[in-house]
């Protein structure tokens, strides 16, 4: 939609399964610590960090088409993380996304699923870094919450962590390769900075985008939300769960 601005509304819940297999700090210190929220609030504001989680994101966002219409997604994001005896991890994140669009058509199902795995060399260092890949599967069971086609590509993460900030950026470039040759192919930039504020208290702020760019498109190439978040770690019973 060409030189128009989209509104959107994000709810977010975390639920922190594994913390602090390893940190950025001792070890051995890690082991005696029990986690707090204010220290989930900081695992959780690192991408590569040493947890498995769960997120389910809510969103709502406004003003599309001509009528400003609004459509809906729901985004289960579980993340699974492999420490390895040498400092190395392995980092799986997946996206599994349902959708009820109201424009440019009326469709409600499950979208196309993308699971992309990082090797992280060194997770006992401040700065985090992970080089992967991203397979985007043709899940989706109507023809316009997805591309029908099968696409996949090089993904990168890079996080440096600190008190009380963690910045850093995932992209990635996916091609398609197979999938209905009636549909049109695929070719896809993304970039996702991230900013993280540690307000404490198991309270966090962050200022992200999630960047993409078209190569196919034969207009409206970018796509530059810009999103302000704020979350709040809490305890529910032996579950850490963050709330935004």
């Amino acid at each position: 939609m060409p030189n128009r601005f989209r509104f959107m509304i994000n709810l977010t819940i975390s639920f922190f399964f594994l913390a602090f297999v390893m940190l950025p700090v001792s070890a051995k210190a890690a082991d005696q610590e029990e986690p707090t929220a204010e220290k989930v609030a900081a695992e959780l504001a690192n991408p590569l960090a040493p947890v498995t989680t769960l997120n389910a994101n809510f969103r709502a966002e406004f003003n599309n088409g001509p009528d400003d219409d609004t459509n809906y997604q729901v985004r289960l994001q579980p993340s699974f993380f492999k420490p390895f005896t040498d400092k190395s991890a392995l980092l799986v994140r997946t996206i599994i996304p349902f959708r009820s669009t109201n424009w440019p058509t009326n469709d409600t199902g499950l979208g196309d699923i993308t699971i992309a795995p990082y090797y992280v060399p060194d997770i006992t260092k401040a700065v985090f870094f992970g080089l992967g890949g991203a397979l985007i599967m043709p899940t989706a069971t109507e023809d316009a919450l997805g591309t029908k086609k099968w696409s996949t590509g090089p993904a990168m993460i890079f996080a440096k962590t600190g008190q009380p900030v963690t910045w850093g950026a995932l992209a990635q470039h996916i091609w398609s390769f197979a999938g209905d040759s009636e549909r049109g192919n695929v070719s896809v930039s993304t970039l996702q900075p991230f900013c993280t504020y540690l307000l404490g208290g198991g309270w966090s702020s962050t200022l992200t985008s999630e960047t993409n760019y078209n190569w196919k498109a034969d207009s409206d190439e970018w796509t530059v939300p810009v999103l302000l978040s704020l979350a709040k770690v809490v305890k529910l019973g032996e579950k850490y769960v963050n709330i935004g």
